[in-house]
């Protein structure tokens, strides 16, 4: 009875949502978002009983299926740059893979479907949201300094160096958001994992501990993922002549 109470709040919210959104002509999209988000969710959920009962290698199969996902979406954020999508790929799933490695060779969870899957998803999320913001506003910068950064390909500088201001601010403005919650973890809000712990009932110390493990997991994985894609996606923006693409104007 209560899942049902849930999701009927849920439809309840979402359509109050985009009403109020409609006034800023995103009530469409928010409407759409949150209806796939529900949808999506609940076969999520169908599907993590099925995984249950599959071998392990399973989990690691569904995991890199959302990494593609994550990839793909931080791959439409770039503006579709050359070689943007398996370096948005792997980038996200080799640093959210190699995070998760830890919590299991610690023992701080089980080597289990049950707690693979939702730790893994965790860390693709927040790299994928990370990613994203880094390359958008990567791109932007050399947009906005083009003139700066063909002053120093003027002057014999490699691509590299001459955007490495823009992509400095990238990775800088990307992690604002995680480094605010990092400094008011625990006195503005509480996060997921630790919320669900303490309804389920464990020791506050013990969801405490594991909340701390996985954040600062997140803000790794978010900001060595966005380091990586701008890094390797840099000559995307230029010619093979080290200038700056026309699509840069």
């Amino acid at each position: 009875m209560p899942e049902v109470l849930a999701i009927a709040l849920t439809v309840l919210l979402v359509v109050l949502t985009a009403a109020f959104a409609q006034r800023f002509g995103i009530g469409k999209e928010v409407s759409l978002a949150g209806t796939r988000a529900l949808v999506q969710i609940l076969i999520l959920a169908s599907l993590i009983l099925l995984l249950f009962k599959l071998p392990l290698y399973w989990s690691f199969i569904v995991l890199l299926a959302m990494a593609a996902i994550a990839g793909h979406t931080t791959y439409s954020r770039s503006g579709k740059l050359e070689r943007g999508l398996p370096l948005a790929i792997v980038s996200i799933a080799a640093t959210s893979v190699l995070l998760l490695i830890p919590f299991f060779l610690l023992s701080i969870f089980p080597f289990e479907a049950r707690y693979v899957i939702p730790t893994g998803s965790i860390l693709i999320g927040n790299a994928m949201n990370v990613s994203s913001l880094a390359i958008d506003r990567y791109r932007g910068e050399i947009k906005n300094r083009r003139a700066e950064v063909e002053a120093y390909l003027a002057l014999g500088a490699q691509p590299k160096l001459a955007a490495s201001a823009c992509l400095k601010q990238g990775i800088l403005s990307a992690l604002i958001p995680s480094i605010d919650n990092m400094k008011n973890l625990g006195l503005v809000w509480i996060p997921g994992v630790m919320t669900g712990m303490l309804l389920g009932g464990a020791d506050p110390m013990e969801a405490a501990s594991i909340q701390i493990a996985i954040f600062t997991s997140i803000f790794a994985a978010g900001m060595i993922a966005s380091s990586l894609l701008l890094h390797y996606s840099t000559d995307s923006f230029f010619t093979k002549a080290a200038q700056l693409r026309e699509e840069m104007d």
